[in-house]
């Protein structure tokens, strides 16, 4: 009897050993998370097999799988479609490890896994990892400034406005004054997220000294989405403390 107990204690624990060295760290890394609509995203998945064998790896929509590699199998990689979703992997490059999705659409955004499965033995081991993916329409040009009456001084209210060509979300907007904030917009996220859609910011600012920078009045608007899109635009304002020769407008460089 009491052999019989040390035999299953150490069954026990031979499981226990084999379940710990077997497969870790599963993640799943999307490149980028934040991505252009018409444009590709790659979905790689990394894992430590610890002495095990690969059975499958799975990668998913929400619930709906669409991608596939069994090495075992009857076809080594499979692509699935997923209702309402059109995809488009890139077959020649996606693989054991990675799956490319090319000219990704709007209603592609949403959260994604990968789950491995492999087999030691007896014994298979089952780990997943998920992570969420955005996508974006950039505007097509720069934003604008207007600004109200000129030249400008102690105690005048300037009064400006920026505009964003429309996008998905709408650009989130700021004013800086001579390296200053001192307006800016609602996250997008609060604004219509999901719609394509200009984006205005209204200045009203009653100028002190503050304000002015050895005479002069530098503003501007800085458009911004996610980490994926940032454009400014300059204006060099009338000063009465600093008169401008000429209007000066920079927009930046995507």
């Amino acid at each position: 009897m009491w052999s019989l107990t040390v035999f299953v204690i150490l069954c026990m624990l031979l499981n226990a050993v084999r379940d710990a060295l077997g497969l870790r760290n599963v993640t799943l890394y999307i490149t980028p998370t934040v991505v252009q609509k018409g444009h590709a995203a790659t979905f790689r998945c990394t894992y430590d097999l610890e002495g095990d064998t690969v059975y499958s790896v799975q990668w998913y929509r929400g619930s709906h799988e669409f991608y596939r590699y069994e090495p075992s199998g009857v076809s080594v990689t499979q692509h699935f479609s997923i209702p309402g979703v059109r995809l488009k992997p890139d077959l020649t490059n996606s693989n054991s490890t990675q799956v490319v999705l090319t000219d990704i659409e709007f209603n592609l955004a949403g959260n994604f896994s990968c789950e491995v499965t492999t087999e030691n033995g007896p014994n298979m081991h089952i780990k997943m990892d998920s992570k969420s993916m955005s996508v974006v329409q950039l505007p097509e040009h720069p934003p604008q400034i207007s600004v109200g009456r000129e030249p400008l001084d102690y105690g005048d209210i300037l009064r400006a406005n920026c505009s964003s060509h429309p996008s998905r979300p709408p650009a989130d907007l700021k004013f800086i004054l001579n390296n200053i904030t001192v307006h800016q917009s609602e996250s997008a996220v609060l604004r219509r997220a999901n719609v394509r859609d200009w984006s205005d910011l209204q200045l009203e600012l009653q100028l002190s000294f503050i304000h002015f920078d050895d005479g002069r009045l530098v503003l501007q608007c800085v458009a911004q989405i996610s980490s994926i899109y940032r454009e400014v635009a300059e204006l060099e304002l009338e000063s009465v403390r600093h008169p401008v020769p000429a209007r000066v407008i920079h927009p930046s460089n995507r």
